[in-house]
Parts: C-alpha cells; structure tokens; sequence
C-alpha cells in the first residue's frame, strides 16, 4: 500500500520540527527569527517550514534525516573531520557544512576507525598530527572497505610532501580558506586515490595500533 504519511506533508508546524529535530520549540523559533531556517507565516500568523527547508538543515548541520523527510532534499557528499576536540575541529566543521557537505567528527585512535565504519564517508579531511598522518591515516589504508577513501590533510607545511608521500590526496595548511577547503574536496572526489599510500599501508589489521 502507498505511503500516506507525513513523509507526502509538504510542510511542518515548529512544533513538528522541533520533535523532528531532537530540540525544543523555541530553539527552533529562535533559529528562524535567526534565519538559519526558512519559514514563512500562513494568513492566520502561524510560521510553517517547507520540508526542503527542513530536510537541507539538517543536512547543512550534519543531522540524521529521519524517514519522513527521505528525498526531500538532495543526498550530500559525506565527509568525516578526525581531530581532537576544539576550535580547529569546529571550525573545520563549519567550513564544510557552509560548503554543502554533510559532515560528522571523530576524535584520532579507535574513535575515528569505528566513525568511518558507521558514517561511510565519500571523503576524510585530517588534521594531521605526524608528518605521515599517524596511525589514522594508515588505519584508513590497512581497511579494505575504507581504503580507497580519499583523504584531504591540514598540516604544517614542511609536512605536505610527506603526506602526499604517505597517500592523501590532497594536502593544505592548518588554516585554509572556505574556498581553498572546498576546491581541494572537489579535486580529491573527483580524481583517483594515489597509489603511495596503499603502497606504504601497514598490515596493521585495527586502529589505535602503532
């Protein structure tokens, strides 16, 4: 039988969206007079938000999008940040979601294997710790299934040959522009992953283990 659901609703009160989005209603009032979410107001004065709207902020800030809104907005590149916790990682964060990705973070060492399992990332931007990407870069490139994810590295730059050298597609410096991150993306999705870094993987079979 066709689904009748509020999946065909074509748009949502803010108290609907708050359930959906996991916060309270005036959270969600607040994001729109903000104007981080779009809305518009019915002839009686109620705000409504139209499902694209909805369904692409969530996708913008990196939210699960439940089954009702499926299809309502355009699936996005996914893209694991792996770095500790702090300012740069957020910063990072940001820079994605304003650039259309759908972003998740993971902290280095087994957290950031166990993400990329759960998350299956289209692309990794690592802020590097170690001039051959430590023991994150060389867990991407010992799993099979993670292997041929291309991985954007942010390091010092009197790091960036070594790693190229140690398989990252592209390299950039700890601080890059909206524009710098986002075109080293695109070139990283859109070409093949270098053959060193699988050359230099080590047989190590989990991560955290150096």
């Amino acid at each position: 039988m066709e689904y009748k659901g509020p999946r065909m609703r074509p748009f949502y009160t803010t108290f609907e969206a708050a359930r959906l989005l996991g916060v309270s209603l005036p959270t969600v009032v607040n994001w729109i007079k903000a104007r981080r979410i779009k809305a518009h107001r019915t002839p009686g004065g109620h705000r409504r938000i139209a499902r694209e709207d909805l369904a692409a902020f969530m996708l913008r800030h990196g939210m699960p999008v439940p089954d009702e809104l499926a299809g309502a907005a355009p699936s996005r590149q996914k893209v694991l940040v792996i770095d500790v916790p702090g300012p740069a990682r957020e910063g990072s964060v940001r820079q994605l979601a304003r650039a259309g990705y759908a972003v998740e973070q993971a902290s280095p060492g087994f957290a950031a294997g166990a993400a990329a399992a759960r998350y299956e990332p289209d692309a990794v931007l690592l802020l590097a710790r170690a001039p051959d990407g430590g023991e994150e870069l060389r867990g991407l490139k010992a799993d099979r299934e993670l292997s041929g994810v291309p991985v954007v590295a942010l390091g010092p730059a009197d790091w960036r040959a070594d790693l190229a050298e140690a398989g990252c597609a592209e390299t950039l410096g700890r601080a890059p522009s909206d524009a710098q991150l986002a075109e080293a993306l695109q070139r990283a999705l859109t070409r093949p992953e270098p053959r060193a870094g699988r050359m230099q993987a080590k047989r190590a079979g989990r991560w955290g283990a150096d």
